[in-house]
């Protein structure tokens, strides 16, 4: 029997797999990261904005221009991708929104174009940080849209993400001047890769970090006894009863007076509203109003003094004197005046009248 010989071959085909690589991206030859910050300098804030729920948008961002550094090789072409992530940790009072102080909460919303690869606008919130920009366009020297570290011939300068908005929301109205230190809220980051992966989350580097920063100031308008001036009439006093050092007259009865003040509805706000009186002819040991100076040596020889008939206090003084103020805005405190006499003996005869002012102050 014939044996048919028998052929066998095997063909070999080896393989081998092209892994992208990929690396973070900083701005400028620093590699480090440029900042745009929103500056809200001296803006007054309306009673009619000051409400809880009002929204008003920030000033537009200042921004600089600048280059990529990606730690990639000179020449090397790469595609660059982006992650947007808030800087802020507590949650606001809806989605999107971040606490900035007890007054403000803060939403960021990203402009479309403003970021390649970013085609609609996106507001930047806990969900989102993770969440890779990309776009196709691939930048290399060769084309004088290097973004390598080396490359000479580069791409930019650039300044993405400079028309980012910050919109403020007013959870409790407050008063007075509101200052915000800067606040980092967003930071833009980049990194590059060469081929068709995505980037690892740790390639990322800082490229933009949108801040705040600024003065607000909400005014409020006070009524003290409708506007008018408070008239303490003491009538005639007898000067032979009216001798005694630091005392008033003999059998004079103080003269009780009202300071009625309506500064609006402050019940929703936050901070706590006082009256402050100070002397404005003169003070004499704190608690004295000078009311006359003697013709001779001008020395102050009569004096108010006043006091708090609801507060339990015996004296008020008219050097930042503290009067109360109901949280609901508008009350009437009860108060108490009587002339002393400051020197001593028989006084000379004629008028005195002293004047201090009453400032609403906010706390």
């Amino acid at each position: 029997m014939k044996r048919a010989p028998l052929i066998t071959g095997l063909l070999l085909i080896s393989t081998s797999c092209a892994y992208a690589s990929s690396g973070g991206c900083g701005a400028d030859s620093t590699s480090g990261a440029t900042n745009y910050a929103s500056v809200v300098d001296d803006v007054t804030v309306n009673q009619t904005d000051n409400v809880t729920g009002k929204e008003f948008t920030s000033t537009t961002l200042s921004s600089t221009n600048w280059q990529y550094a990606c730690t990639c090789s000179a020449g090397k072409a790469v595609k660059l991708v982006y992650m947007v992530s808030p800087e802020l940790s507590t949650t606001g009072h809806t989605t999107g929104y971040y606490k900035l102080n007890d007054n403000l909460d803060i939403k960021t919303t990203l402009k479309a174009n403003d970021i390649p690869g970013l085609v609609t606008d996106q507001i930047v919130s806990v969900n989102t940080r993770f969440t890779q920009i990309k776009n196709n366009t691939v930048y290399s020297a060769a084309t004088q849209t290097g973004v390598c570290q080396g490359d000479t011939s580069r791409y930019g300068p650039v300044n993405i993400g400079a028309n980012t908005t910050f919109t403020l929301y007013v959870t409790k109205p407050f008063l007075g001047s509101m200052t915000i230190p800067k606040t980092d809220i967003a930071v833009i980051k980049g990194a590059w890769v060469d081929g068709m992966g995505s980037p690892s989350t740790g390639d990322f580097h800082d490229l933009v970090r949108l801040s705040i920063q600024g003065n607000l100031t909400a005014p409020q308008s006070c009524k003290i006894n409708q506007g008018d001036v408070i008239k303490v009439n003491f009538g005639f006093i007898n000067g032979q009863k009216f001798t005694t050092r630091n005392a008033m007259p003999d059998g004079f009865t103080p003269v009780d007076f009202d300071i009625t003040y309506d500064c609006g509805d402050t019940s929703t706000i936050k901070n706590t509203l006082q009256m402050r009186i100070d002397g404005t002819t003169g003070v004499v040991d704190q608690y004295n109003l000078v009311a006359r100076r003697r013709s001779s040596d001008n020395v102050p020889d009569v004096g108010i003094r006043i006091e708090n008939l609801g507060g339990g206090v015996a004296n008020i003084p008219f050097q930042n004197g503290i009067l109360p103020v109901d949280a609901s805005g508008h009350g009437t405190v009860n108060m108490r005046a009587w002339p002393v006499n400051l020197v001593g003996g028989e006084l000379e005869t004629g008028k005195f009248q002293g004047t201090a002012t009453i400032t609403v102050i906010v706390r």
